[in-house]
């Protein structure tokens, strides 16, 4: 499973809904995530501007995140939703091992054009 932070602004539709009936929205998306096999590990909500809801969640693949996001958006009480890739400290170094790697075989603009 690969690590991902979802994050997203919801709207006055939203706050309009709780505010009739409160309710832990985790019991309520937690059918939903288990249909896409995402399992949670962080669900919160925040006080930032940028963004009032955070979470961390794990999934086999990019495109059920992606899936995810795109029902959550499209039920309409979301400004915004976004997704990115999280990388655990050893496997980003495996990362930028392969970048070391293959940093060799890069040609940069310059040195093509005979310049560099």
């Amino acid at each position: 499973m690969k690590t991902y932070i979802v994050y997203g602004r919801s709207n006055s539709e939203y706050a309009s809904g709780m505010v009739s009936k409160p309710q832990n929205r985790i019991d309520v998306v937690k059918p939903m995530l288990d249909q896409f096999n995402i399992k949670i590990r962080e669900f919160l909500f925040t006080s930032s501007e940028s963004f009032n809801f955070f979470s961390i969640v794990e999934a086999e693949n990019d495109s059920d995140v992606e899936a995810l996001s795109a029902v959550v958006f499209s039920s309409g009480t979301w400004d915004s939703m976004h997704w990115s890739r999280a990388y655990e400290s050893h496997e980003y170094k495996k990362i930028y091992e392969k970048a070391h790697d293959g940093v060799n075989s890069y040609v940069t603009s310059m040195q093509l054009a005979g310049d560099g």
